[in-house]
Order: C-alpha cells, then structure tokens, then sequence
C-alpha cells in the first residue's frame, strides 16, 4: 500500500477525494491531509507519504512552493497538482519540480486514478532498482565480509606471522586496527528443561544475533567486526578514537553492562565478557585476543561478569579478585537498602589497595568497574526519574582524574549514597522493554523520534510496544515523547537570550508551528507566553 496525502483549502475537495474515489483498488491509503502548503510541510516530519495530491492555488504556501519544497527535500515523494483550466499553462512551470501529472479539477475522480496508477508504477520501479542494487551491495559486502573474517580468524589464531603479509592485506580489506580493544564475549545458557524442551539451538542463536545488533548500533560510529568463534563465543575488536585507554575503557564497560543488562531480564542466559588492554596494530591482535579470554578466568564463579585484562604480578584486578567480588557486593547491599554495608566493603578494599601500595592505574579500573556496577543496578530500577546527581560519564571522569586514593573514596562514597537515595524512591521493577523505550527517549529526544524508531532499536514489534507500554504506564509513547520534549523546552526557554525557533529545533521539533501547539497542548501557553511569565516571576 502507499500513503497519500491530500492538500486542498477547499473541504469539499478533500471530502470529495477521499470519499469518491476507491484507493484501496489503486493500492493506496490516504493517510493525512491538510489545508494549505504549511501544514503539509508540517506533516511530511511525521508522516512517511508516497504520494502528495495538492491543489495549485491556496493560503500561505500553495501548490507550486509546496512542490518545490517536497522537490528539495523528500525528492522520492510524487506530486500531482490539482489545476482549473485558467491555471493549466501556468501549472506547466511545476516540471522543474517533477511533478509528474497534472488533473483538471473540473473531473478530478477520473482523472486521479489515471495519475496514482502512473505514480506508483513509477514508484514501484524505483523500489525495483533499489532493491537490485542493494542486493549487489550486499553480496559484494557478504563476500568481503567472509574473506575479512576468514583472514581475522587467521591472524588471531597466530596462523600468519608474516608481519609484512599481515599489514598489506589488512589494508587491502579496508579493516582499520589501530587503537582497538578485543573484548570477549561468552554466552551460556541457563539449564531449563523447559527451556531446552522448545527448540533451544533457535533461541541460542536469536539471542547471539541480538547482541550484534545491539554491539552494532552501541559502536555505530567506530570501526567494528565481530567474529563468531564458536558457537557460544564472539570476538569483538573495535577501534576507538584518540587512543585514550581509561576513557575508552570507560565506554565500554558501559556497553558491556547494558550487555549484561539486558542477558538478566531475558534470564535464559549468562553472559561473561573480557576485554584487553588497548593495541595498536594488527601485529598484537593475537595478544589482545589472549588478553580478553585471560580476563574471564574469574566466570567459573560469576554469571553474567565482566572483566578487564591487568598485566601485574599480584593480578589484583583479574576475575575472582577482590575488586569484582566487592563490587557485587556493594550492588547487593544497595539492593537490600544497606548502603552502610556497601562503603564498608568499599572501604576495606581500597584500604587494602592503600597498604600494598596496589599500582595507580590498577585502582582506578577497580573504581571504574565498581562504578559500572552501580550504574547497571541503577539502570534497571529507575531508568527514567529521578536523575542521579552526577551523569555516569562525569563520575568516570572524576575517576581518571582522581590525584589520591582518597578522593576515589569520596567519589565512589558520593555515587553509593546517591545510588541509595533514587532506589530508595522507587517500589517497583519496571518492565524492562519499558526502561529500553524510555531510556532511548530521554538520550534522542532532540532528533528524529517516533514509535517505530523506537521500536526498530529494541527489536520488536511497533504496535506490540505501542500496547505494552500503555498498559505499564497508563500514557501513550508520542504523549511521553512530547512531554519530555516540552519539559526539556521550558529549561530553555527560562534564557532571556533563547529563541522559540531555535527551542524548537534543540528539543527535536523543527517546525516552530507545530512546536508552538505541542508546547500549548501541554502547557496550556504558548512559548511566548511562557517566556514572558518566567522573566515576570524572577
């Protein structure tokens, strides 16, 4: 089916179109309309429209200046004017725009069939060559994704050891190794007869292709390939920017928590993740890869771990260690409300670093892993609100820069007690395709956001989330979407100096119109308004 949309000043016309005409024999569905150029411009940020069926002559923004628009910016989308006869030649102007048909008003339900019919052949045969050409596209990359694996696979076997043979063909295969991490990742799967009952080996793989997407979409921006080793196993090796080891290393126990975090709530697997010290080039990817299995030794005692590879005599910070052991601890004891309990166990730690004079960077990843620890927990109590004190991005950082021991302590002591007091405020467990929606509206509020997009990046159906979602939370997606927006909006709008287009346009709303009815809507002012009555107030 397409979407057409219908744009008349005239509400007969759009009656008549709608009504006197049969779409569903022409394979369409009308889907919106509007009164003049505007408002349609309005609806194209929402709306996914095929066809646009719009008269020449209206208000504000007409035919031709819509056609121009839709021309510039959704050149895929057909256009056909609606025209008196006066206006034909004039009409003629519009095929610098594409416009592909013209219709006569006087007979428009004739007409229109006649000009949808070559609109969606004409549609139908773009879908045509773009599907043969990203069929080619995917076989060209299959193939050079197979050939790349395969030689990965080598080089991290140490089957080449060539160096020469290692750095020509890695640039020949367009992989880019330099500044990567290797990390790990083990996924076993919890004993359940019912489980192994229905068809285990599919649900096995299901849950491994979701933590390629999800590793996809985590590292969008950075050079990444992900190697099945076996059939429980992934190697990841991704490349990340500047070279900076603790920062990087910061992102990805992040990633690999949320990891973690969504193996719990599925609660038919384990997953255990390692990841090596930061490499340089090809010539140590075997090295790295030793490094990352190296840091699960501790997973035989731990389900769903993560560790960070440390070379040091004593091995403090290898699995089974002190340092992981009390992390979880401290997240257990948050989990009962004893927060005493947990800086206790922080306290005897780092004490204990402070004695045997435990190296600097070696206590600093143990900050770091314990802080990761207590962000996942908060992660999946309370998502969404109330906001913690300090962003978890702010808290590494304090980490990384911390000159003394004991300002780790008061930086971790600040994020226990923090930690403590949002729990504290919660009762419930949310459902946890809940926290993923909500979590992703409070990080891309200010682009492009729908209830499919949101959807596409949890990974299931729309409507099964559109449903789900009202039934937890009583409110409706695009209801907590515009809200978060508009409360985002009103901080802004509290600066004298901030413009109502520019608010709009930073909380993800780029028409100031449609802005200023949303911001109404919820408010029960308009932005100016608002504006006015804060600088009155203060």
């Amino acid at each position: 089916m397409y979407n057409v949309m219908i744009v008349d000043d005239e509400p007969v016309i759009k009656k008549g179109l709608q009504c006197f005409i049969d779409w569903s024999v022409l394979h369409c569905e009308v889907l919106c309309e509007a009164s003049n150029g505007m408002e349609a411009v309005e609806m194209l940020g929402y709306y996914d429209i095929d066809i646009i069926v719009t008269d020449i002559r209206m208000p504000g923004m007409d035919g031709l200046a819509l056609s121009d628009y839709v021309h510039q910016n959704f050149p895929q989308i057909k256009v056909i004017i609606l025209t008196a006869f006066a206006d034909f030649s004039y009409a003629q102007t519009a095929i610098q725009y594409e416009v592909i048909d013209f219709v006569v008003k006087t007979n428009p339900t004739e007409q229109i069939p006649r000009a949808i019919a070559k609109a969606t052949r004409l549609l139908e045969k773009e879908r045509e060559q773009k599907q043969k050409v990203k069929q080619l596209e995917n076989q060209i990359n299959d193939n050079l994704s197979e050939i790349s694996e395969k030689f990965l696979k080598e080089a991290v076997d140490g089957l080449i050891s060539n160096e020469a043979s290692l750095i020509s063909r890695t640039g020949e295969l367009g992989l880019q190794l330099e500044n990567y991490f290797a990390v790990y990742l083990e996924v076993k799967e919890m004993f359940s007869p019912q489980a192994h009952a229905s068809a285990p080996g599919n649900d096995h793989h299901r849950f491994l292709a979701s933590i390629r997407q999800f590793l996809t979409l985590a590292f969008a921006d950075r050079p990444l390939t992900i190697l099945n080793m076996d059939k429980s196993t992934l190697l990841v090796i991704v490349s990340m920017d500047g070279g900076n080891a603790p920062v990087s290393t910061q992102s990805l126990l992040t990633i690999s928590n949320e990891i973690l975090a969504m193996a719990e709530h599925f609660r038919q697997y384990h997953v255990n993740i390692g990841i090596s010290l930061l490499h340089r080039d090809v010539l140590t990817l075997p090295r790295a890869y030793q490094e990352a299995r190296e840091a699960l030794q501790g997973s035989f005692y731990n389900d769903n771990y993560v560790a960070v590879y440390m070379p040091h005599p004593n091995q403090t910070l290898t699995p089974g260690a002190p340092p992981h052991h009390a992390a979880e601890q401290i997240a257990g004891y948050l989990q009962q409300g004893q927060s005493d309990q947990a800086i206790q166990q922080l306290n005897q730690l780092l004490e204990g670093y402070r004695s045997s004079q435990e190296p600097i960077e070696n206590v600093k990843v143990a900050c770091l892993l314990i802080g990761s620890y207590c962000f996942r927990l908060l992660s999946a109590s309370q998502p969404f609100a109330p906001e913690m004190e300090e962003s978890q991005s702010a808290v590494y950082k304090q980490i990384q820069e911390s000159k003394s021991i004991q300002l780790l302590t008061d930086i971790l002591i600040r994020l226990i007690q923090s930690c403590a007091r949002v729990m504290a405020q919660t009762d419930t467990q949310p459902n946890y395709i809940v926290i993923e929606c909500q979590k992703y509206i409070r990080e891309h509020y200010n682009q492009n956001l729908n209830l499919q997009i949101i959807a596409d990046h949890i990974h299931i159906n729309s409507s099964y989330l559109s449903r789900l979602y009202k039934k937890v939370t009583g409110e409706s997606i695009i209801d907590v979407i515009n809200k978060y927006r508009i409360e985002m909006a009103k901080k802004l709008l509290r600066n004298p100096s901030s413009k109502v287009f520019e608010v709009a346009e930073a909380v993800g709303i780029e028409t100031p119109a449609y802005f200023t009815h949303v911001f109404s809507k919820y408010t029960g002012m308009s932005p100016k308004e608002y504006k006015l009555n804060y600088s009155q107030m203060n």
